[in-house]
């Protein structure tokens, strides 16, 4: 596989396991150093020690602060730049507005879009002073379109995609460029388990591509968005949603 990202250091948070630990080895195939951030350290450190290249393992909760500046202080030390962000820790139980809890509604919130700012804001003092970087967002469909049961993941992935728009305008001409990508359903253990059977189904039908996604079909826009051959892109949401949200 071409190294394309040799050399560059790449933070990916909630990347222990799931999703980002497979866009992860896929980045460190590519040559990228990889940071894994998880709250389970003993599980981020066996992720870590499975890439191919020079990478760390650090324990962060992404919506406590001082664990975000913690994260950053032992990247620089290692490594001394941080090359890219992206931003895909997430959590997205299914609760209907009626049963919603304030305390349902906060910890989504506090993990899917604090978790994105307190992140990318520690992030950003660095990338400001390199006058270069990537930061990555992953949102969702549910933030363009909303999802039946998420109210709160949908609020939340919207703000991401906002956030993303108006950080971008600031960050371009500090040749830092902010995009995001929406995905559909992807295929995971965790979205069979929150999704009944009858609303995968349903969705594969509305989908033109006639399946749900799978963990490899991220891996092209999220390997491009941290390349030189993105620098021209600013502030877009791409998804990556089999056609669902085509306009």
């Amino acid at each position: 596989m071409e190294k394309i990202h040799e050399n560059k250091v790449i933070i990916i948070t909630g990347s222990s396991r799931g999703i980002g630990f497979s866009i992860a080895k896929h980045l460190s195939e590519e040559g990228a150093k990889i940071v894994i951030i998880g709250r389970n350290i003993e599980t981020a450190q066996a992720a870590a020690d499975s890439l191919t290249t020079d990478s760390i393992a650090v324990q962060c909760d992404i919506s406590s602060e001082d664990d975000i500046k913690n994260m950053v202080s032992i990247v620089l030390e290692k490594y001394g730049k941080i090359d890219v962000l992206i931003n895909n820790a997430g959590v997205f139980p299914v609760k209907t507005f009626s049963a919603m809890t304030y305390d349902d509604w906060k910890s989504v919130i506090d993990i899917d879009l604090n978790g994105t700012f307190l992140a990318t804001h520690e992030v950003y003092k660095v990338m400001e002073k390199q006058k270069a970087g990537k930061i990555i967002n992953v949102a969702s469909i549910a933030g363009r379109v909303g999802g039946l049961g998420f109210t709160h993941y949908s609020a939340a992935k919207g703000g991401v995609i906002a956030f993303t728009k108006a950080l971008a305008r600031e960050a371009a001409r500090l040749n830092i460029q902010v995009n995001a990508i929406a995905p559909g359903v992807i295929e995971t253990d965790m979205a069979k388990s929150n999704f009944p059977k009858y609303a995968l189904t349903e969705h594969i039908k509305n989908t033109p591509a006639g399946r749900l996604g799978h963990e490899k079909d991220l891996f092209g826009v999220i390997s491009f968005l941290s390349s030189s051959g993105s620098d021209f892109i600013i502030g877009q949401t791409i998804a990556v949603d089999g056609g669902y949200t085509m306009i």
